[in-house]
């Protein structure tokens, strides 16, 4: 989960994710058909939905998911083929995801992942599939804000090779989008729970203690990488505050979270102390103890994946 490469520049991303889209009114054209109210129903309703995984070799639209303003849910999980895709090209897709800490400078696009907080997106290959990451571009002027919480997404599917400004390249994306917190009520309780850490942007602060302390405990290798910066003393009270937080939730979902605070806020205590006295060769005793507590996060985010 970590990308070292990117976090300086508050930039990197992980995974790749699944897109598939429909024809903004084939509603109406179901209707027309004579096809029942269950086919043609809100976000919120079908994701409540236990649909099957969507079959396009045919290339036909699955009208399960078509939605009342005419555009098509896509879900990561669905894993559609790219050539199944062709059929969506320039119409209107919907999908709910998390947003990538990274993006452009000018939040002009960003990327909406299957995972929380992920900060190293297409780190798997895209070959045939989509699996978990999705380019999303705002409209001409607009910029997108990052949040913690899940979000559902509406805009147009772009199938054309297109290289963005970190290097990522890939063949859909989607464009002038429209972005809104999702109806957790309708995602099922262990989402809401995400959403209601989220407000208090606990994975935000997590990371950022731990980015600092990570700088110091694995700073010989940032400067030998052309980093420049100097070792900073951490301030834990704001770990303290995270922990306090974190007390206020079911225990048993956050366990790891305040597990992972209080290692945190250990190593950064020590560290701490040992750059007072100088003793810089120790601090990089840390460096697998440090390098833990990402994955340790990494395994809590994996329970919200969508």
């Amino acid at each position: 989960m970590k990308s070292k490469s990117k976090k300086k520049s508050k930039n990197g991303l992980k995974i790749t994710i699944a897109v598939i889209v429909i024809i903004i009114f084939a509603s109406i054209f179901m209707i027309s058909m004579g096809a029942s109210k269950e086919n043609v129903e809100n976000i919120s309703e079908v994701q409540n939905k236990n649909t099957d995984n969507i079959s396009l070799s045919d290339g036909k639209l699955n009208t399960k998911r078509i939605m009342r303003d005419g555009s098509y849910q896509i879900r990561f999980s669905d894993l559609v083929s790219l050539d199944a895709l062709e059929v969506y090209k320039d119409k209107t897709v919907t999908a709910i995801g998390y947003l990538s800490p990274i993006g452009a400078y000018d939040g002009s696009f960003t990327y909406l992942m299957n995972l929380p907080y992920q900060t190293c997106p297409y780190c798997l290959p895209s070959d045939t599939k989509i699996t978990n990451t999705l380019a999303i571009f705002a409209k001409n002027g607009n910029s997108i804000e990052f949040t913690e919480a899940a979000v559902m997404v509406r805009g147009t599917l772009k199938l054309e090779p297109y290289t963005d400004e970190y290097g990522y390249s890939y063949n859909y994306r989607l464009v002038d989008v429209e972005i809104e917190e999702a109806d957790t009520s309708e995602l099922g309780e262990k989402i809401a729970l995400y959403n209601e850490i989220a407000e208090k942007e606990i994975l935000t602060r997590m990371m950022e203690s731990l980015y600092a302390v990570d700088d110091n405990i694995f700073y010989d290798q940032y400067i030998a990488n052309g980093y420049e910066y100097e070792r900073q003393i951490v301030d834990t009270t704001v770990i303290d505050e995270l922990i306090t937080d974190l007390e206020t939730f079911n225990k048993d979902e956050v366990k790891i979270l305040i597990d992972t605070a209080k290692e945190l806020k250990e190593i950064a205590t020590e560290t701490n102390k040992l750059m007072e006295e100088e003793k810089y060769d120790k601090i990089a005793d840390y460096q697998e103890k440090t390098e833990q507590l990402f994955y340790s996060i990494n395994d809590w985010m994996e329970a919200y994946e969508l």
